[in-house]
């Protein structure tokens, strides 16, 4: 952790941006998002059930996306954020985070998505979709 002059935590965010994640590298996107949720104060299941939803978007991302996904992480004091942006031709309009029938294969990662982490925004477009989903620190 930086620490300023003052000896006051550097509170000023951190990013970091893997381009082209292809499936071979979503371990590793996984660890970073881990390291970084715990580097930003989230506690440990917080921080699984934040990286697990990173996973579906990244998984998800390289599926239908174009087959590959830049991934950008950046923490700051008591928030992490991850953006995953893929250049597929976005997301159908059919497309919908509902659960879907038992019978049905696939489909549930958005659902998923959306239940590990409250704070998710969705920008679909003819040229890509940019996925952000942020968490945050409980207070002590």
């Amino acid at each position: 952790m930086d620490v300023t002059s003052a000896g006051q935590p550097d509170s000023r965010p951190v990013a970091a941006t893997v381009r082209g994640v292809t499936a071979p590298g979503v371990a590793a996107v996984r660890h970073r998002v881990t390291g970084a949720a715990l580097d930003a104060g989230l506690d440990l299941d917080r921080a699984e059930q934040f990286t697990i939803a990173v996973n579906e978007v990244v998984i998800n991302a390289i599926q239908h996306g174009g087959g590959s996904a830049d991934v950008t992480v950046t923490t700051a004091l008591g928030a992490v954020t991850v953006t995953v942006r893929d250049h597929g031709g976005g997301i159908p309009a059919d497309v919908s985070p509902r659960l879907p029938s038992p019978q049905t294969l696939g489909g549930r990662g958005l659902w998923l998505v959306q239940r590990l982490c409250p704070d998710v925004t969705v920008q679909t477009s003819g040229s890509g979709t940019v996925v952000t989903l942020s968490a945050f620190a409980t207070p002590a």
